[in-house]
C-alpha cells in the first residue's frame, strides 16, 4: 500500500505578485557616501555580497553585479523613491533609473516549488546553496529572470521582463500541473 502524503495547501502556487516600484541603482559599494547616501533614502545599504538582498519595511535591495543594484518598493513610490535617490546620490559617480513597468513578478511556492524550477533551471536551488535572502540572474525556459528566496519558506520570486511575462508564466503553470493532479 502507497504512502499517503497529507498535506495542509497546495504543493505549488504560482502567481502573479502586485505591481512593483523598482529602480536601477548603479555606483559604488566601497564609497561611504553612496552606501549612506542610499540607506538614508530606503532604509538598507545596498548588499556588496554577490547575489545576496536586503530587506527593509519599505523596500528590498538585490545584488546584480560589483555596481549594481535592484531595489523594489512599493509602486506607488517608486517616483518619489527615484527622486529621493538621486537627489541623495547627485554628486557621486552612479545611475538611478526607475524602471518598474518594464517587469513583472512572479511567484512559486509551496513544498513541490522546487520541482517545478528544476524543470527550467539549471541552479541549485537546494537550502544550503540557496538560502533566504539570496537573488541570482539565470535563464529558466530560456527566458532572462532574476530569481529571488525572499525568507525560509518555499516561496521564490522570478522578476522577467514584461515581454516575456506571459510566457513564464504559462510555462510555470504547465510545470506545476503535474503536482496538482490528484494522487
Amino acid at each position: 500500500m502507497a504512502d499517503r502524503v497529507v498535506r495542509d495547501g497546495p504543493a505549488v502556487t504560482v502567481t502573479l505578485c502586485p505591481p512593483r516600484g523598482r529602480i536601477n541603482l548603479r555606483g559604488d559599494a566601497g564609497d561611504p557616501a553612496f552606501t549612506a547616501g542610499v540607506a538614508g533614502v530606503v532604509g538598507a545599504e545596498p548588499p556588496p555580497v554577490a547575489n545576496t538582498g536586503r530587506s527593509e519595511a519599505e523596500a528590498v535591495v538585490l545584488w546584480l553585479g560589483p555596481d549594481e543594484w535592484l531595489i523594489e518598493v512599493a509602486a506607488a513610490a517608486e517616483a518619489e523613491t527615484t527622486v529621493q535617490l538621486g537627489n541623495a546620490l547627485a554628486d557621486l559617480h552612479g545611475s538611478v533609473v526607475a524602471v518598474g513597468d518594464g517587469h513583472v513578478t512572479l511567484s512559486v511556492s509551496g513544498p513541490r516549488s522546487l520541482d517545478v524550477l528544476a524543470k527550467g533551471m539549471t541552479l541549485d536551488l537546494g537550502p544550503g546553496r540557496f538560502p533566504a535572502g539570496r537573488c541570482a540572474r539565470s535563464l529558466l525556459a530560456k527566458v532572462p529572470v532574476l530569481l529571488h528566496r525572499p525568507g525560509e519558506q518555499r516561496l521564490y520570486e522570478i522578476t522577467v521582463a514584461r515581454s516575456f511575462s506571459d510566457y513564464a508564466l504559462h510555462w510555470l503553470q504547465d510545470a506545476a500541473l503535474e503536482y496538482l493532479q490528484p494522487g
